[in-house]
């Protein structure tokens, strides 16, 4: 090898790779999201969302504890909408911590969503209108009902490689359309009560799947 192929290896080698187009989206304390992109998939408070390019649709939900009651109380489902690029994002609720104020938040919807320097990214927010009672939503099938409406934050269409852009960089619960019919009523219903408990009794469950899986 001459010296000047070794100089220009060795160039190619320090040069930067170029970053994949993607987003990154943290969910700040007491935001869980319920369904990406028309299919059904959740992710807590703390977990992050790596998400294509371009205009992205959740469903959110925000779970906590309510002051002097010491109950966990979840907001009604919001349908978030937003276009971004190569960013990382955090999404977050404001402090709720009574009841009164949880109304509040089910009324004005106040979300934030803002970049890594702390500059706010637009979006457009709505409720997920709840269709009578409903132990375990089916927001799959709720969201493209939204979307058919052509509310306010609805979306015509999503890309055919949709699923396949849908990822976690912790466990979670992803549904697919060719699980069993049972067992996905299981999988939302281990979700569900798995929102619904206190800290102690999450960490008792993760300690019991952990050694499960010994």
């Amino acid at each position: 090898m001459t010296r000047f192929t070794r100089i220009t290896s060795l160039m190619i080698a320090l040069m930067p790779l170029p970053a994949l187009a993607e987003v990154q989206l943290t969910l700040g304390p007491c935001v869980n999201v319920q369904a990406v992109l028309g299919s059904e998939q959740t992710a807590s408070s703390g977990q992050s969302l790596t998400l294509a390019d371009g205009t992205r649709q959740l469903v959110l939900e925000c779970t906590t504890e309510m002051k002097r009651e010491e109950t966990l109380e979840t907001s009604d489902a919001f349908v978030i909408r937003f276009t971004a690029e190569n960013a990382d994002l955090v999404l977050s609720a404001p402090d709720i911590r009574t009841r009164r104020e949880m109304d509040a938040f089910n009324e004005q919807g106040n979300w934030q969503l803002k970049d890594r320097e702390g500059q706010s990214v637009a979006f457009t927010v709505d409720v997920l209108e709840k269709e009578g009672f409903q132990l375990v939503r089916d927001y799959s099938r709720e969201l493209a009902a939204y979307n058919r409406s052509g509310a306010a934050a609805a979306v015509v269409a999503f890309p055919a490689t949709a699923s396949s852009e849908l990822r976690t960089n912790q466990d979670g619960l992803l549904l697919d359309s060719q699980v069993d019919p049972d067992q996905e009523m299981v999988s939302r219903m281990l979700r569900y009560w798995y929102l619904k408990a206190d800290e102690q009794t999450r960490k008792e469950w993760d300690s019991w799947v952990d050694s499960s899986n010994r």
